[in-house]
């Protein structure tokens, strides 16, 4: 676990910890040393066993909590916004009764007018702290956004990867070697969603992506796209063996089922290949895979089209 990771694992453990002691306060009155004890290993048991199992992502716990101390510190600002307003009045309200004969026996506006002020400068103050945690968990969430690299439900790379790692690539002036795309989609990916349902649907983009993966070689890299899109970047190869590397995607899957309730769902791929070029821009890129898929579309899916 990174240092970075231990105060979203303290909050995590002190919610589960205080939902076990909760639930033995609704049954009895006291709780003894030693059964506090048997709680807090329980507590730490549990979260230990979710981290290690992968089901905890501490990642994206940190990411909710920071917008919600960043939606306390906005309405922070909004009620100063309103207490200025309310003083506003307040000051309106004094300069008339000032205008009023006789107020002044009766109301100390000096000690008034102090207490006012010292009001809006501790309000000043309030709201400047929190422009300055809104400030600092902005940039704490635009450093998680940028360096998660991987998309949380097919732990692919993300869009964000592609971007940055093409980029790379075509910023050298020249390749030093062959390199291809593969822009594959799952065919008929909505019926599979409306017959089954999003859950479902998950379980097959999850489906998918173990399959690529495995069907890859060290230094070839599987982004998710988008939906059910994914991008696959083929190193160190020649067309031969980019089109052997997409046929063995399509027969994969082709010979496997995702299992969902009891259930075989069939799936089947399209694929559109191209290659690098010196002279390409992620959008030619892009383009290029995406007219090919579009042509294996248009051929009746589950087959593999190029765009050379």
């Amino acid at each position: 676990m990174e240092s970075a990771q231990i105060h979203p694992f303290l909050s995590l453990f002190c919610k589960e910890l205080s939902f076990h002691l909760e639930s033995v306060s609704a049954r009895q009155k006291t709780i003894d040393p030693s059964e506090f004890a048997e709680l807090v290993s329980t507590a730490t048991k549990e979260i230990l066993e979710a981290y290690l199992d992968g089901s905890l992502d501490l990642q994206e716990y940190y990411s909710n909590s920071l917008d919600g101390y960043k939606e306390i510190a906005i309405q922070s600002i909004d009620s100063f916004s309103q207490s200025n307003i309310t003083i506003g009045k307040i000051n309106d309200y004094q300069s008339t009764l000032l205008g009023c004969p006789d107020t002044q026996k009766y109301i100390d506006f000096s000690s008034i007018n102090e207490k006012m002020c010292d009001l809006q400068s501790h309000l000043n103050d309030e709201v400047t702290r929190a422009n300055k945690m809104i400030q600092k968990l902005n940039n704490q969430v635009h450093e998680l956004e940028i360096t998660t690299t991987l998309d949380p439900l097919t732990k692919a790379f993300n869009r964000h990867a592609l971007q940055k790692h093409f980029t790379e690539i075509l910023a050298r002036d020249r390749l030093t070697h062959e390199m291809f795309v593969l822009m594959v989609d799952i065919d008929n990916f909505k019926t599979i969603n409306d017959r089954y349902g999003h859950i479902a649907g998950d379980k097959v983009l999850i489906f998918a992506s173990k399959l690529l993966k495995k069907a890859l070689r060290d230094g070839d890299r599987l982004y998710r796209f988008g939906g059910e899109e994914f991008v696959v970047l083929l190193n160190r190869t020649d067309l031969e063996g980019a089109k052997l590397v997409g046929e063995r995607l399509l027969s994969l899957c082709r010979q496997n089922k995702p299992l969902f309730q009891n259930e075989q769902i069939a799936v089947t791929l399209s694929v559109g290949l191209t290659p690098i070029r010196d002279d390409d821009t992620i959008d030619s890129l892009i383009h290029r895979s995406d007219v090919a898929l579009y042509r294996a579309k248009k051929a009746g899916k589950d087959r593999l089209e190029m765009e050379i």
